[in-house]
């Protein structure tokens, strides 16, 4: 399946969807070769392969930041408690914006049993 066809995928965990869409919920720079991959391996690997290789593609959902409570600027890892700028707590935060559907394919990997891939 070429990326600019309709994508669309259904994720279980045994007889239960966990997921159906087309990956809209990620951002561009990162939905392009998930669908890629995705489309190439999801029905070639056993269920430890496909857990990995959708975490893989999802590692950058868990990214975390020092940001100010303040300015809400990202701080710089030099490991100071306080915002170089205005000098308000930092506090540790997600880089991207949580969504739900990503958050229940998170909590679900390693349960992963199939991906069902159609064109929408």
């Amino acid at each position: 399946m070429r990326i600019d066809q309709p994508f669309f995928c259904r994720i279980y965990v045994s007889e239960d969807e966990i997921y159906s869409g087309d990956l809209g919920e990620m951002p561009r720079q990162f939905r392009d070769r998930t669908i890629r991959d995705i489309t190439e391996w999801a029905d070639r690997l056993g269920k430890s392969g496909l857990n990995e290789l959708i975490y893989s593609h999802l590692s950058w959902y868990e990214e975390r930041a020092l940001y100010c409570e303040g300015c809400s600027k990202q701080a710089e890892g030099d490991g100071s408690l306080r915002c170089d700028v205005c000098g308000y707590k930092l506090k540790e935060c997600y880089v991207h914006d949580r969504d739900s559907k990503l958050d229940i394919i998170m909590t679900c990997i390693g349960m992963i049993s199939r991906v069902e891939i159609s064109a929408a």
